[in-house]
């Protein structure tokens, strides 16, 4: 017999299981959303339970992302945090953060693939069927993170206030943009593996890499 969680780390417990079961589901097709049914049955819990925790699957999916984006920026306030020795104010020492950063994106990028899926979805599809009140929450948090780690930045890099926030949303802009771009569908895919295509084929994660590079020398400079 299943029974409700009643302690805050029962409860903690059962949402981690549940969006688990949901970024396992993701994974195997990432093109849609599964159904709440589909994700209870692979959480092992009761359908009734999955809404204890979440109104919708938009919901779900919703705060997937916002793990996400807290995976990748606490990744790089870890990074920048091993980088906080001393200032970096020459142009050589802010390109070196630069491309550490940058390194520490990409390889985040690339070992949660779910994450730029989620992201391209959220406009049109994760942001769709939620409360006000739980999209603004999520809208708090991303934004308040984002300017803590700005303020890292800013602080490494002896830059003016609020100028590493915006660089990270930047670099953030390019790479959603880039992802979109490159984000070919399956019948595409298949249509667009003649090599003569290569050139606007490139691997995501190296053209991201080179993109990336190229914008915080240019933005450092």
């Amino acid at each position: 017999m299943k029974t409700r969680a009643l302690t805050s780390d029962d409860k903690y417990i059962k949402r981690s299981i549940i969006l688990n079961a949901a970024r396992e589901l993701f994974l195997a097709n990432d093109r849609q959303l599964p159904a709440v049914a589909n994700i209870a049955n692979q959480a092992g819990l009761a359908k009734g339970t999955v809404y204890l925790y979440f109104s919708t699957k938009e919901e779900i999916f919703l705060a997937l992302l916002a793990e996400e984006f807290a995976g990748l920026l606490g990744a790089i306030h870890g990074f920048l945090n091993a980088s906080t020795n001393h200032k970096r104010t020459s142009k050589v020492q802010r390109q070196e953060v630069a491309s550490g950063l940058i390194t520490e994106i990409a390889t985040y990028l690339k070992t949660h693939p779910e994450f730029l899926r989620l992201d391209a979805m959220s406009y049109s599809v994760l942001e769709q069927n939620l409360s006000d009140e739980f999209l603004y929450a999520f809208k708090v948090e991303l934004t308040r993170s984002l300017v803590d780690t700005g303020k890292q930045l800013d602080k490494i890099l002896s830059l003016e206030d609020g100028r590493g926030a915006s660089l990270l949303l930047r670099t953030y802009a390019l790479m959603r943009g880039l992802w979109q771009s490159l984000d070919y569908p399956e019948h595409l895919q298949k249509l667009l593996s003649n090599p003569i295509f290569a050139p606007i084929r490139p691997e995501f994660h190296q053209e991201l890499t080179i993109s990336l590079n190229e914008y915080w020398r240019g933005a450092l400079a």
